[in-house]
């Protein structure tokens, strides 16, 4: 057991109560840390997609690039959209599908 578990007292409690207390707080422990990992996860992910390319397009003119992979975009096609949620504009391989037909940029869908 930890170091939390240890220091609740429950002596009070019949053997059933006990174990389902004790249960519940090894199920609770056991997700912290799962939710640990995965925001762990992320934040990396997020710190990958800034370095490939988040920062480096202010050389450039940044409507004419996709701000996530820095992809050239065209003036007629292949222009990008604006992230409906961020409002930067990505091109259409960064996109990630919502609901409905929506989409968002790599970075907004992961929040």
């Amino acid at each position: 057991m930890t170091k939390h578990l240890e220091i609740i007292n429950l002596s009070f409690l019949l053997e059933h109560e006990r174990e389902t207390i004790l249960g519940v707080l090894k199920r609770d422990e056991y997700l912290k840390k799962v939710e640990d990992k995965r925001i762990r996860k992320l934040k990396n992910e997020l710190l990958e997609v800034r370095r490939k390319g988040g920062n480096r397009h202010s050389q450039q003119d940044n409507s004419r690039v996709c701000v996530r992979c820095q992809k050239s975009l065209g003036f007629i096609f292949g222009r990008g959209e604006p992230c409906q949620s961020c409002k930067v504009r990505v091109c259409g391989a960064c996109r990630v599908p919502g609901a409905e037909g929506s989409w968002k940029c790599p970075v907004c869908a992961k929040i």
